[in-house]
């Protein structure tokens, strides 16, 4: 990672924490070793599992998608939180604040209840219930992935991929439904958005492009005004009087993405954190982003 400004080591411990999202946090693989393993054959729908736990949570294992999770009210998470998913793809991974709920049973009776010390099993997945609201589900051996549903914490693993020591965590902010497309246009693709401290920002990739911030950027020392990382290309802050990620391709009203949520372009996220913002992108496995906070600005890749 390579740092514009040097850090007081005095700012260090707050700026960790005040990039973190309320009520998010990376699980470490939960142990689903000790619990009883059920026949699916209640649970199976087509070739899917359903079940619903002792807290209300109704739950899905869907391995044609990759993917398994829960809807309902999660324990640890802000009020609007109502998804936890794993999947194969990252824009629908996480927690999740959504109207369109993937893992509830459709058609057909109520789904059966997995009780407190039972797994299920199901191809590469388990999912377990315990005691005091607790739910866990592991995507393959050796895990890939995992989640975890607790009053004592509530996320998935593992960390994402090529993110430098103390980046935030896609998978620790929450992906609403609302869209961040400016306008109508046959071409219009790119989010467009604004963070606090006065920053907008977008996310210009399809097969490669740049993601980037327009605005203030706190103590640079030549009065830079635009942070941005290339796909392919470099990462870093410069001076510009034509700001590149301000204006959106097609008029219209240009939305605030809320602390602690998250907004997914073609291969890119960006996060918006307490002050500032945190944007990642990868393209051929190079990952290249930008950190800005109120103690400074940081990039990576290129």
């Amino acid at each position: 990672m390579r740092p514009l400004l040097i850090l007081l080591t005095v700012l260090v411990g707050v700026l960790a924490s005040s990039t973190a999202p309320a009520g998010a946090e990376t699980q470490a693989m939960p142990d689903l070793s000790g619990y009883a393993t059920v026949s699916t054959y209640p649970f199976v729908m087509g070739n899917e599992v359903y079940f619903q736990t002792p807290d209300g949570l109704l739950c899905a294992i869907q391995p044609a998608r990759g993917a398994a999770g829960c809807d309902g009210r999660l324990p640890g998470t802000p009020a609007e939180v109502n998804e936890i998913a794993l999947s194969p793809d990252a824009s629908t991974r996480g927690l999740l604040a959504t109207a369109n709920h993937r893992f509830v049973k459709s058609t057909g009776n109520a789904a059966p209840l997995l009780r407190e010390g039972q797994k299920i099993v199901f191809e590469d997945f388990e999912c377990a219930v315990g005691a005091g609201s607790f739910t866990a589900c592991v995507k393959g051996q050796p895990a890939s992935q995992w989640m975890v549903v607790s009053p004592n914490g509530t996320g998935v693993g593992t960390r994402t991929d090529g993110l430098p020591p103390g980046f935030p965590d896609p998978n620790d902010f929450i992906l609403g439904d609302e869209t961040y497309i400016v306008g109508q246009g046959a071409k219009n693709l790119f989010p467009v958005f604004t963070v606090d401290a006065g920053l907008t920002c977008s996310m210009i990739v399809f097969s490669g492009g740049e993601i980037g911030c327009d605005g203030p950027l706190p103590l640079v020392p030549g009065g830079e005004n635009e942070v941005y990382a290339q796909l392919p290309g470099a990462a870093g802050i410069r001076r510009t009087d034509a700001p590149k990620f301000s204006t959106p391709a097609y008029p219209g009203p240009v939305k605030r993405l809320p602390v602690g949520y998250r907004v997914h372009g073609i291969g890119s996220t960006c996060m918006a954190i307490y002050g500032g913002v945190a944007c990642v992108a990868t393209l051929n496995g190079a990952v290249h982003g930008f950190e800005v906070t109120p103690s400074g600005v940081s990039t990576f890749g290129g």
